[in-house]
């Protein structure tokens, strides 16, 4: 049932990019509480695989203009591919100032990507052949990440040294600045 609603969410949140009409709700909080809440909620799911959880926020008040929903989608979608894709070792969730800009990075000891599927990964349903046949997905999640991260005025991208080399997600954005 979680997983017919997940893609339902994503189908229903497609079709509202496409139209133009995916609603935001914009307020200004402190995106390092926000991440590290959502990294105590996924605790579950990373012990239940015996990975190692570390979470590190090198400033702790960090306030930027976000709609919390939507940015938690995003996180939560970084972070759950990391536990899906990594059978063992750890998952490492980072959160600092870097110039104007919040630096979200998500990374992990999994499977890792190719050149290839870096340059694809965040296009519509863009999946690794090897991982489609492995793991369950849509290939939305990231591409929707990409859209709401752009609504946010910020950037989204991936690393990997290749493949069974890890990878690493992060997300800028800019931070609230008092006028």
């Amino acid at each position: 049932v979680d997983r017919l609603l997940a893609l339902v969410k994503n189908l229903l949140d497609l079709r509202k990019i496409e139209q133009g009409k995916m609603e935001y709700n914009f307020e200004v909080v402190n995106i390092v509480d926000v991440i590290k809440r959502m990294g105590d909620d996924l605790s579950l799911l990373v012990k239940k695989k015996n990975l190692e959880y570390k979470f590190e926020a090198a400033d702790i008040d960090l306030k930027a203009r976000i709609d919390v929903q939507r940015f938690t989608q995003v996180i939560q979608n970084i972070i759950d591919n990391a536990i899906k894709y990594t059978d063992t070792g750890w998952i490492k969730v980072s959160v600092k100032k870097q110039d104007a800009d919040a630096l979200v990075c998500v990374s992990d000891s999994g499977r890792g990507m190719s050149k290839e599927m870096l340059a694809k990964l965040f296009g519509q349903f863009s999946r690794d052949s090897e991982a489609a046949k492995a793991k369950e997905g849509t290939g939305l999640g990231l591409f929707i990440a990409k859209q709401i991260v752009l609504a946010h005025q910020g950037e989204i991208w991936a690393e990997s040294d290749g493949e069974k080399k890890g990878s690493k997600f992060c997300v800028k954005l800019p931070l609230y600045a008092v006028k």
